[in-house]
């Protein structure tokens, strides 16, 4: 699969999803899975998805929320796994020829610009795939075109920062080897986006839904076996990874070390274990 070109809006974005990022979300994608699929799944259960469903999955990465809808949705339903990382999408591919799963297609696309059918969807689903448009509200009335009149648009998506420590630890330790960086703007697109709930209201109300809800959900979010190698694992993924991503191997192994102790008492006999905060959204297209 050619790697998609970095055009448009969102070229930024399209540019550092086909880049190292993506190659490292690729290499992660087991781990990354078994971390959020629960959240996944609440968010699913959220939506509604059901037998018979047309389900759009948008940022589907490597495509497990994909696999499992297409579980969802048999007999006679159908999803299409859309994502500009042509790395994650690669491994999604993959997976899907290894286990044959049927009903089920994957897009390199990016949601914004592309042309889907007009009303061809039931359902809309997002594991922690819509927080990094450009432009979001150009980007959902894009998805909401292809929706069913009375389609059911449902996402996950983190809060704040302070609300959870599985990202903030990570960057206090590494704050602690590196200089701060320039303050960047709270609406700029990244894991913390749509943290404000008045701008995921304002923007799904400005693409042209309606009814939409948002449900706060706070839980345990699980990482690795122990202390370090969560630690080795969190300064590659959310804030933490962009910061060190010119900090010497000397540096991010003293971070490393400092995360890793500072995560020893969230150990626990299944794993380390460590709280989150998500969003789970919920909309309509009239």
């Amino acid at each position: 699969m050619d790697r998609l070109e970095p055009i448009g809006t969102n070229a930024p974005q399209i540019e550092y999803w086909n880049g190292p990022a993506g190659d490292k979300w690729a290499r992660l994608a087991d781990s990354q899975d078994s971390m959020l699929d629960a959240l996944g799944r609440v968010a699913m259960d959220a939506c509604d998805i059901a037998s018979g469903h047309a389900v759009l999955d948008v940022g589907c990465g490597s495509g497990s929320t994909s696999i499992e809808m297409a579980r969802r949705v048999a007999p006679g339903g159908s999803v299409v796994g859309v994502d500009i990382s042509t790395p994650m999408l690669t491994v999604g591919l993959e997976r899907l020829r290894e286990r044959h799963v049927e009903g089920l297609t994957f897009e390199n696309c990016d949601v914004s610009t592309y042309s889907f059918e007009v009303e061809q969807f039931d359902r809309v689903f997002s594991r922690f795939g819509v927080m990094f448009f450009v432009d979001p509200v150009v980007a959902f009335a894009n998805i909401r075109k292809s929706m069913k009149s009375g389609a059911r648009l449902g996402f996950v998506c983190w809060k704040s920062l302070e609300e959870n420590a599985w990202f903030k630890m990570p960057v206090d330790a590494a704050l602690g080897h590196i200089p701060p960086p320039a303050p960047s703007g709270p609406e700029e697109p990244g894991p913390m986006a749509f943290a404000d709930a008045g701008r995921v209201r304002r923007i799904l109300f400005g693409a042209g839904f309606e009814g939409v809800s948002l449900k706060a959900l706070e839980t345990m979010l699980p990482l690795e076996a122990d202390a370090q190698l969560s630690a080795e694992k969190l300064i590659q993924i959310g804030p933490a990874s962009r910061l060190l991503a010119d900090a010497s191997d000397e540096i991010k192994k003293k971070v490393i070390a400092d995360l890793a102790e500072d995560l020893k008492p969230h150990e626990t006999a299944d794993g380390v274990k460590i709280g989150c905060s998500v969003w789970i959204v919920l909309a309509s297209a009239p």
